[in-house]
């Protein structure tokens, strides 16, 4: 266990890596060739499609903690069961939305799309989310076989390879649609790859449609609509909020916002490298039925990442003025007391992640996710009401409180859940 954590936490750094070299070094490059203002306009298209990420109804994340559970029991006849149905609903609903809504978005009378390269642009970015919702498929069956860290290099890898195709758009034609197109394009390609390797080592887990059954579908519905509700409580708390500040400041701010929000992030991104190693271990735990392991590992794990969480926001605040400054070449000012909200913010969100990766690998998250979807709505009213007393800096302020709520609640119904497991006999 310890070598497979070791390895995913590989693996997650380098992901960490790439996004955050992706981050750092997007903005001065789209900077380069867009104003302030043609660059919020394409963080506002691309925040829409996020949407389309809560397409899967959360079946992908389901199935995939059902597979390494079985597993985990030793049964590879249920996990490919599991899988070939999930497969069959999943590359099903991805195809009827792709027919479904890119027509609607090329021709119908959208006033908020005002020209033929917006239009082109939000097609591709919707099919790119539809291609990644399917490449979860192969991501599923990494983790099941103890090659979680070789799946998240793979899927870090395509990331990289993804952006350097937007950016190759960019760069040589400069529109909005040879961005999205550039990205969608390497997407596809990534989703073939995986799928030709996951074809060895896959014990007993195979592509076809003789195993799907409707009862393994049935069977997942529930964790599977909870798992839904986080997408949309990220939508809530990212795509919509970036769309409230462009609606309320103007999409020069933003620019502003999210570069804020990025920086302060690093702590949590960090957390999540790690939580996201002990996710396929969680799950094997609780099928094995080894209640002790699971806690020692969870008391372990949670003070790591918090420790991570607060040391890492005290260091991200002391050199947000030189990161600021040499990443936007001085385009935006360093605000004290903003950052210091953003990263209070982020350091919370480092804090429960453990919380609820521990819920979520073991399909016991469904009043997480109610919480969830109730907390990113609050942050929204709360963030429209603040940004009219207090400014962007009320935005979040309100981000800050939603996240402490989810924190707490998070926190109680993981522990509830060990103390539950404690009482199941071995």
């Amino acid at each position: 266990m310890r070598r497979r954590i070791i390895a995913g936490i590989g693996a997650g750094s380098f992901g960490m890596a790439i996004n955050t070299g992706i981050q750092f070094v997007s903005l001065p490059l789209f900077l380069h060739f867009w104003n302030t203002s043609t660059y919020g306009v394409w963080l506002m298209l691309s925040a829409i499609p996020a949407y389309l990420s809560m397409a899967d109804v959360g079946m992908v994340t389901a199935a995939g903690n059902r597979m390494t559970m079985a597993q985990g029991k030793g049964d590879p006849a249920e996990a490919n069961r599991v899988f070939q149905s999930t497969s069959v609903l999943i590359v099903s609903i991805c195809a009827s939305l792709a027919v479904l809504i890119v027509p609607l978005i090329l021709w119908m009378p959208l006033h908020w799309l005002h020209s033929v390269d917006q239009r082109m642009a939000l097609s591709f970015l919707c099919l790119n989310v539809l291609i990644t919702l399917i490449s979860g498929l192969p991501e599923s069956i990494f983790r099941s076989t103890q090659r979680y860290a070789f799946g998240t290099l793979l899927g870090n890898t395509v990331r990289l390879a993804e952006w350097c195709g937007s950016m190759l758009g960019l760069a040589l034609v400069g529109s909005y649609a040879a961005v999205a197109l550039g990205g969608l394009v390497v997407r596809i390609l990534g989703l073939l790859t995986g799928i030709m390797l996951t074809r060895t080592n896959n014990k007993g887990i195979e592509w076809g449609v003789k195993h799907a059954m409707r009862r393994e579908v049935v069977l997942m519905i529930k964790p599977a609509l909870s798992f839904m509700a986080f997408p949309l409580a990220n939508a809530f708390s990212f795509q919509s909020l970036t769309l409230l500040v462009g609606n309320v400041f103007g999409p020069s701010t933003v620019a502003i916002f999210n570069t804020y929000r990025t920086i302060a992030r690093v702590s949590v991104q960090i957390t999540a490298i790690f939580s996201h190693s002990l996710w396929p271990e969680f799950s094997r735990l609780f099928a094995a039925n080894n209640p002790q392991a699971i806690e020692k590992l969870f008391r372990q794990a949670n003070l790591l990442g918090g420790a991570q969480a607060v040391l890492l926001s005290i260091v991200l605040y002391f050199s947000a003025p030189w990161l600021i400054h040499v990443w936007t070449h001085a385009a935006i000012p360093f605000v004290p007391v903003l950052m210091l909200l953003m990263l209070s913010y982020a350091c919370v969100g480092g804090l429960w992640h453990i919380s609820r990766i521990l819920l979520m690998s073991t399909n016991q998250h469904s009043s997480l996710a109610y919480w969830a979807l109730a907390t990113g709505a609050l942050s929204i009213v709360l963030s429209w009401i603040l940004s009219h007393i207090l400014g962007l800096s009320g935005v979040v302020v309100a981000m800050l409180l939603s996240e402490s709520l989810i924190a707490i609640i998070c926190f109680k119904l993981a522990l509830a859940t060990l103390a539950q497991r404690r009482s199941v006999p071995t």
